[in-house]
């Protein structure tokens, strides 16, 4: 998705086909929220519930940490911080994945 890359935000989805919006939903590239707008377009998404990158060139929302992470390498940030539930990056922060990855899309809201 070029538009959360440039701007942090995902395009109105009125801007796309609809047909291929769906089509993506249903092979889990994208996810839509109740009124049919990206939610999430891993590792980007459009809420402010998970994972936080600031870099000087801009500030992204990632659905987890591991999707922030995903960010950072994806853009080729070099500067960014990353911050979740509280935490940001420095030396000896971790971060645990609850979740088995083979069940991440049973409630990927959540993982």
């Amino acid at each position: 998705m070029v538009a959360f890359a440039k701007t942090g935000a995902p395009p109105p989805a009125e801007e796309l086909d609809r047909d291929v919006l769906d089509a993506l939903a249903e092979h889990h590239v994208v996810v839509l929220d109740n009124e049919g707008e990206i939610r999430m377009a891993h590792p980007f998404a459009a809420h402010d519930e998970g994972a936080t990158v600031t870099a000087i060139s801009g500030t992204w929302r990632g659905n987890c940490a591991w999707d922030a992470y995903g960010i950072v390498a994806a853009l080729g940030l070099r500067d960014a911080r990353i911050s979740a539930n509280g935490l940001s990056t420095g030396p000896g922060v971790r971060f645990h994945v609850e979740v088995p990855a083979a069940r991440w899309w049973d409630d990927v809201g959540y993982t």
